[in-house]
């Protein structure tokens, strides 16, 4: 089975080069890189053209919708298996690619993830929730449906019935949620690592968070209950004040603390724009 890898990037560096060197040292060879850039300005392109010049699509930074870019990148393969890749996701070892594509070409699964590790120089609450989010026993008990286009692979015949969806955000949740009410078989495959992560501003953040409060409306017809969102909240503020207690990190505790109101807050005001109880907030 012939496999096509699609990396989106935009302002990558330095992490770029290192994805791109370790892409190259997989054991894996039998692959075609497709790259697409939405107006990187620091390197990133430059880095990516002469490494896959004839295969490099660049397109505006207004113009990124993440599905429709998905989308339009993998109509132009013609491969039986698609990865995606992001730019900033660095394969921690050369057997990547093989384990992260094993399950599918031995029939064991449709789609599969590779597992996200922090980066060194994440904060300490970003670091816990990757380690809370990749953890097999999470994903069972508190959100199954969780699937990442950051490090993945997929049978195109799955694409060919379902596309990504092309407005909104967290493009990937909700192609996986249609994929997995048909039938398809998705793993998280543990040995497959890459180095990903983002240390947000808050502003940055509820950015983010408030778009995933749209998209689990749009998805899962959730809707604002502040009682319920505040009681998670609480809840998952314990959690982080013991975890960083028994980590004999109690200074990383304000952050934290901010950090955590900040997600649940967004998703609450998101939610309702969403649903038509509240103004969008001012950009």
């Amino acid at each position: 089975m012939t496999v096509s890898i699609i990396m989106r990037s935009k302002n990558e560096m330095p992490y770029a080069v290192t994805a791109l060197e370790q892409l190259a040292r997989q054991t894996w060879k039998d692959y075609t890189l497709y790259n697409v850039d939405s107006g990187s300005k620091d390197g990133t392109v430059e880095t990516v053209r002469r490494v896959n010049p004839d295969r490099l699509t660049e397109i505006p930074a207004k113009a990124y919708i993440p599905g429709k870019v998905l989308n339009d990148m993998i109509a132009r393969t013609r491969d039986d298996l698609i990865v995606f890749l992001n730019a900033d996701a660095i394969p921690l070892n050369e057997f990547w690619l093989e384990r992260l594509i094993r399950p599918i070409l031995d029939g064991t699964a449709d789609a599969t993830m590779s597992k996200q590790h922090a980066r060194p120089e994440a904060r300490f609450i970003v670091d816990y929730d990757y380690r809370r989010a990749y953890d097999p026993r999470n994903l069972k008990a508190e959100n199954e449906d969780f699937f990442s286009a950051v490090a993945c692979a997929f049978r195109r015949s799955w694409w060919d019935r379902v596309k990504f969806p092309e407005s909104g955000y967290a493009e990937d949740l909700a192609w996986a949620k249609e994929c997995r009410e048909l039938g398809a078989t998705f793993k998280l495959v543990l040995d497959s690592e890459v180095e990903h992560s983002h240390n947000y501003t808050l502003k940055e953040l509820y950015r983010k968070k408030f778009r995933h409060g749209q998209t689990y409306h749009r998805i899962y017809h959730q809707q604002p209950r502040r009682g319920a969102q505040t009681r998670a909240c609480v809840r998952e503020l314990l959690r982080d004040v013991l975890y960083a207690c028994r980590r004999l990190k109690p200074w990383t505790i304000p952050y934290n603390l901010a950090y955590r109101i900040i997600i649940h807050t967004a998703i609450h005001q998101g939610l309702q724009e969403a649903s038509g109880k509240t103004r969008p907030p001012s950009r």
